[in-house]
């Protein structure tokens, strides 16, 4: 456990919830306002309160961990806590290369962008990135490693002045449209369509993975990872958390209806509907074609700063977390090893870098890319239930409502987005079970890793809501037993705690 030292200055509620606040403002602010009209039309507001609703529950699941174990980084480190490491390698697996897959799609988010401002094909044909757009977000994601390649002085340096704008322009974006919206001589309102019969609330709970409502709340937990550091934890992560998520949503919602309202309405009876609009680059395209051009400039520099602000931090996070992850020995250790002079670990940074740059290379658009992201920190995700109802037996009731709804937002994802979430797990596992297999036994691999492997697998296999339900109901009471967790401590005390 980590422990501060005696007079260190510790983070305030305040401070703690502008953390959580400002990281939930990334590249999912630019995209997610037509996806969720496109996925949910009128009941793109419903989508929006389920996903603040759900990661609520996630984080008073983790809130109440960490007024148990106040630690940094108590999402990864959860499933340990409660359990044993081995049990928890899925969830940090998941936790470590959902953030490294961040930096791609910011990245990603940026050239988008871009190929909107410069009006030409030559960077994005169809919705999908050309060869010279992948060129850019390479180039993109260098910056970011050169960034991060001098130690985190620059990183600060850069990313104070960087933060000013990217709070700035959310804000100003949507008093600017706003005013469109209540200015305008429009007659017929948007919301009136004869289209918006064909969504429901199935809609609205489908639009929570695939239109990135996860993606752009996932900053939520910030607060969470500075447990340690945060002036009266118990009380005031799950007020840090409580607080950012109201702000973020009161944010999203009255931008969603903005965009929404202030599209033009023969633009979007010729469009066949919310599900016909295509913009590229959402807020870009609409400021261009409302005549806002200083709002599109605006935008356009957001486009650079915001998502590079996020990509940049995340690969230095992603950095630290493959490095700690070697230091105990579940990833090879030549990864642990740190620069004398900017004290970081060189390796395991070009590592993820490399890795970035392979998933950017293989990836078409932001949008599906940002899917396969949220898989990883839904499966993130679930370990806090977990280790909540094992740590609180009187909260079990709770955790096993969170941890279905986790289960079930994961069937909204296209079969192929959940095969590979499921397929790297388990190749990520299995080169940790290579490293581990001589010291620890295949016994206690399999008894510790393969249950949740399984578990995730079958939800790729079952289609049937009802079947669902009731395996990861059963799955939750049985992980999170008295027997089952006794098991694993007991695991963990003969290995020295």
């Amino acid at each position: 456990m980590h422990h501060t030292k005696r007079g260190k200055k510790k983070v305030s509620l305040f401070s703690a919830t502008l953390l959580s606040a400002t990281c939930m403002i990334g590249s999912g602010w630019l995209f997610s306002a037509q996806l969720t009209a496109k996925y949910a039309g009128n009941w793109a507001f419903a989508a929006w309160i389920l996903a603040a609703l759900l990661v609520l529950m996630v984080g008073l699941c983790l809130a109440r961990i960490v007024a148990t174990y106040p630690v940094r980084g108590a999402l990864a480190q959860a499933s340990a806590l409660s359990h044993n490491s081995i049990f928890g390698m899925p969830f940090a697996f998941a936790n470590w290369f959902g953030i490294l897959m961040v930096v791609a799609t910011e990245a990603q988010a940026t050239t988008q962008y871009l190929s909107s401002a410069i009006g030409s094909a030559i960077l994005i044909q169809n919705h999908t990135l050309t060869i010279w757009g992948k060129v850019l977000a390479l180039s993109i994601l260098a910056v970011y490693l050169l960034i991060n390649f001098y130690g985190i002085r620059w990183l600060t340096k850069i990313n104070n002045v960087v933060t000013v704008l990217k709070i700035f322009t959310p804000l100003f974006a949507l008093t600017v449209l706003l005013i469109v919206v209540f200015t305008s001589n429009q007659t017929s309102s948007n919301f009136s369509l004869s289209y918006n019969q064909q969504f429901d609330f199935r809609s609205a709970f489908s639009a929570i993975i695939g239109a990135g409502l996860i993606y752009s709340y996932n900053g939520f937990q910030i607060s969470v990872a500075f447990a340690s550091e945060i002036r009266k934890p118990r009380r005031n992560i799950p007020l840090a958390i409580t607080l950012s998520v109201v702000i973020i949503t009161l944010v999203y919602l009255a931008l969603q209806f903005a965009f929404m309202e202030a599209i033009p309405h023969d633009l979007l009876v010729e469009t066949g509907g919310w599900r016909g609009l295509n913009f590229t680059s959402p807020l870009l395209d609409l400021a261009t074609l409302l005549g806002l051009h200083f709002l599109a400039l605006v935008l356009l520099a957001d486009s650079v700063t915001s998502p590079s602000a996020s990509g940049y931090t995340y690969l230095g996070a992603s950095s630290r977390i493959l490095f700690a992850m070697a230091t105990v020995g579940q990833m090879p250790r030549w990864l642990a090893v740190l620069d004398p002079i900017h004290n970081i670990s060189r390796r395991s940074m070009l590592v993820n870098w490399v890795l970035a740059a392979v998933v950017l290379a293989n990836t078409d658009s932001w949008a599906a890319l940002m899917v396969v992201v949220t898989g990883y920190h839904v499966v993130g995700y679930m370990a806090a239930p977990i280790s909540m109802g094992a740590l609180e037996p009187e909260m079990r009731w709770f955790g096993l409502i969170v941890f279905v709804l986790l289960s079930l937002i994961m069937l909204t994802m296209k079969s192929s987005s959940l095969l590979l979430v499921c397929a790297s797990l388990t190749i990520l596992i299995s080169i940790y079970a290579s490293l581990h297999i001589t010291g620890t036994g295949v016994r206690k691999l399999a008894l510790f890793t393969l249950p949740f492997l399984a578990y995730l697998w079958t939800l790729y296999f079952l289609s049937s809501i009802w079947l669902v339900l009731m395996v990861s109901g059963v799955f939750y009471l049985v992980i999170s037993s008295r027997s089952y967790v006794e098991l694993c401590k007991g695991y963990g005390r003969g290995e020295g705690g």
